[in-house]
């Protein structure tokens, strides 16, 4: 059976089967879905006894099994567009840059490489083949479900300081991370927990539309506590990322429109709700919202970038290397303290540009504006699955965007997901499908 993918004119551009609910779900796509799940425990692998990160093994079988399956390939042709020009041509630039400053085969340097860039940008590229099929997405989006319960779970578990129920237990060690007291989960950070229990939010909120029985209930359930999450971690960016994101993604879904009063409405009272029932969290929440200390490293260190690109507009300082030579870049101000400088530019273009040069941070520019920003823009289609994961990547897109302006975003999943849910909602623009079945075992097609 065949589903026709339209665009707004009418047209048809193609088809979408759906007999991969039929046919079994191949091991590359479970490699994915792996590579995400596995992502939250990403640089603390050690502190539970793994030598090698899963989401790291996960992530290359993923890419080695799709690559050797001449099927997937058949069915979905990728198709080259401007974003995968400027994603190739910022990488190689990145590479080289980090190849003449020393940093390239630094563990910091090269991980920065892979969590920052490449493996978002793949993860952006391959998404139209890895859930090209709705039985896939469909995948995807129980993942999103079960990884917001869990972090739902743990960012409740650490506001009230059951520090004996949290799992893995490092997260509950001050010293490990930074931000403790906040809702911090496997990721030790309150940015990527709330970054991350938001995106969780966005997939819970599209799953009780989608799903039904106890699926349904547990998403509802999913989205009460990932929302909760982003307002435990005590995360300011994030809570304008979330409200933002959540009326954007409305604002242009023609059919949720009329749902927005009822949405704002509703999460003015959860927020109540939370702050009265919480022990403690009201007052952390308020503590938090009159915090100036953060707001004053962003002057000291975007300040300082911007006195790198004036001086090295061309080539920057290395990537990565800011945060070696920021004491340099810093002046004390005349309205303002020096907090820190040992942080990184709190403005992921501001860094680029600092490390990069003027030409990294306008790759970069085009990067978002070709893949995120584009999907949000998307109309070529007409297929209600596809639109409700638009909607998804917009609402994401929101919140990596104020983050972004904001704070470096050094995490992976974060960054993996929003490019991720681009690359889904990009997928009649990036890709054209073929009307194929998958071959059964011993069949010779």
């Amino acid at each position: 059976m065949t589903t026709p993918v339209v665009q707004a004119g009418g047209t048809t551009v193609g088809t979408s089967s759906t007999s991969g609910s039929r046919a079994a779900t191949p091991a590359y796509v479970w490699c994915f879905l792996a590579t995400i799940v596995f992502n939250i425990f990403s640089a603390h692998w050690d502190r539970m006894g793994v030598p090698l990160g899963l989401d790291r093994i996960a992530f290359a079988g993923g890419v080695v099994l799709l690559a050797l399956d001449p099927w997937a390939w058949k069915r979905q042709r990728l198709l080259v567009r401007p974003v995968h020009a400027a994603m190739v041509a910022l990488l190689l630039l990145a590479a080289v840059s980090a190849a003449g400053h020393g940093t390239l085969l630094d563990s910091y340097g090269l991980f920065a490489l892979l969590d920052r860039l490449l493996v978002p940008f793949v993860m952006f590229c391959l998404a139209p083949v890895v859930f090209a099929d709705p039985a896939h997405r469909a995948l995807l989006l129980k993942t999103l479900v079960l990884l917001g319960l869990y972090l739902g779970i743990t960012a409740v578990l650490e506001t009230l300081k059951l520090w004996s129920l949290v799992l893995p237990s490092y997260i509950g060690d001050p010293s490990v991370g930074i931000q403790f007291g906040r809702a911090r989960g496997p990721f030790a950070a309150s940015e990527a927990m709330g970054m991350s229990c938001a995106a969780c939010f966005f997939a819970a909120a599209l799953a009780v539309s989608r799903f039904r029985g106890a699926w349904r209930l547990l998403s509802a359930v999913v989205a009460v506590l990932s929302a909760g999450g982003v307002l435990m971690s005590l995360t300011r960016s994030v809570w304008v990322g979330l409200v933002l994101g959540s009326l954007v993604a409305m604002v242009t879904t023609p059919a949720l429109r009329r749902y927005i009063p009822a949405a704002l409405a509703g999460g003015a009272a959860a927020v109540a709700v939370a702050l009265a029932v919480v022990p403690g969290l009201q007052e952390s929440v308020l503590e938090r919202a009159g915090t100036s200390r953060s707001v004053l490293d962003r002057y000291n260190t975007n300040e300082a970038a911007l006195r790198v690109v004036k001086q090295e507009p061309l080539t920057g300082v290395g990537w990565v290397k800011f945060l070696d030579v920021s004491a340099d870049w810093v002046r004390q101000a005349d309205t303002y303290p020096i907090t820190n400088v040992n942080i990184e530019v709190h403005n992921v273009v501001l860094g680029r540009a600092a490390e990069l040069g003027v030409p990294g941070a306008a790759l970069f520019v085009a990067c978002i504006l070709l893949g995120p920003v584009r999907a949000v823009l998307q109309r070529e289609y007409v297929d209600p699955e596809l639109v409700g994961w638009r909607a998804v990547s917009t609402a994401m897109t929101a919140v990596w965007g104020v983050t972004l302006m904001l704070s470096p975003v050094p995490y992976p999943l974060p960054n993996t997901l929003t490019w991720l849910l681009a690359g889904i909602a990009l997928i009649p623009y990036v890709s054209s499908s073929a009307d194929l079945e998958r071959p059964r075992a011993g069949d010779s097609r």
